[in-house]
């Protein structure tokens, strides 16, 4: 059905200023309009005051206006931008995939994040780094990143974690009350993502992972403790075993690509805009060659501990 300018002019009538009384003497069709609007989840009550301050509200409108794709009985896209705003997330490892996550994150507009490292930034990682500049070339990686987040969005805290990963427990103690948190560390090479694993369990907190093959790149899969297989299930010693390509070859933009991927799962998750993540209990990876996507579903391990 086109819209009548009689419509148009109803619709440009609720700012507020009317009150409903008001609104059906000028168009006898108020009642029966505004049913259809509600239908579609388009009306707000101008009397409810959104959870955010003026400038988060100005910031993030147009991500805002995206999560409120998702409104429903209960939970509204302003709802979903506050507990971003309130959210803690911690990235362990500040790689070419650490850093972009860590940017992205940023820009949406994560309250807290946390990122563990204690390498230094060397010219051959310019072109896998895009968060980084020639100026942090010999830089602490942790330190060049809170110059770069800072200008970024200063509304934001970020904490860094100067530290090496020795042992679960070490992760463990970083992410304990976190809201989500990545594996983007492949270092001790078979124990990063079983610590992580474990960390996971043993805390409650989800977690993700990203990964870059030679032709190709990989998201997830996403462990939701209670609610997915775990690491152990799935079968994974370290971080591309889910190919066998060889990992080693890297551009920018393929991690930029996962990473964007992966960054939208988790505004997905930790908003509430979505109930679970896509990439919960399964991998997608994406071929480079051919850009086409493929799903690989995990299924529980009958002897895993994480079903005790």
């Amino acid at each position: 059905m086109n819209p009548t300018k009689e419509m148009v002019s109803f619709v440009m009538a609720l700012d507020g200023s009317a009150t409903l009384p008001e609104l059906r003497e000028r168009f006898p069709e108020t009642d029966s309009w505004l049913e259809v609007l509600a239908s579609q989840g388009v009306l707000d009550d101008a009397a409810d005051v959104p959870p955010l301050d003026a400038e988060d509200l100005r910031r993030w409108s147009r991500q805002i206006n995206h999560l409120r794709l998702y409104d429903r009985d209960g939970w509204d896209g302003y709802e979903g931008m506050k507990r971003l705003r309130d959210a803690r997330i911690v990235i362990i490892g500040t790689g070419a995939g650490g850093t972009t996550l860590l940017r992205l994150l940023n820009a949406a507009g994560i309250g807290t994040l946390e990122a563990v490292d204690f390498d230094t930034f060397a010219e051959e990682n310019l072109p896998t780094h895009p968060t980084f500049d020639e100026q942090d070339i010999g830089m602490p990686k942790l330190d060049a990143l809170k110059r770069h987040l800072e200008l970024q969005n200063s509304r934001s805290r970020f904490i860094a974690h100067h530290t090496r990963i020795e042992s679960a427990d070490d992760i463990v103690e970083l992410v304990q009350g976190a809201d989500f948190f990545f594996n983007a560390y492949d270092r001790p090479r078979n124990h990063a993502i079983r610590w992580s694993n474990e960390a996971s369990l043993r805390t409650g907190v989800p977690f993700g992972q990203i990964g870059i093959t030679n032709k190709g790149a990989r998201v997830g899969p996403t462990m939701i403790p209670g609610r997915t297989p775990c690491m152990e299930c799935v079968g994974i010693r370290d971080l591309d075993v889910l190919r066998p390509e060889k990992s080693g070859s890297l551009t920018g933009t393929l991690v930029a690509m996962v990473a964007g991927i992966a960054v939208n799962e988790v505004i997905g998750l930790v908003s509430g805009a979505k109930e679970t993540s896509r990439t919960a209990g399964q991998s997608l990876y994406v071929n480079a060659d051919t850009l086409t996507f493929e799903f690989t579903p995990s299924e529980f391990r009958k002897d895993c501990p994480c079903r005790t």
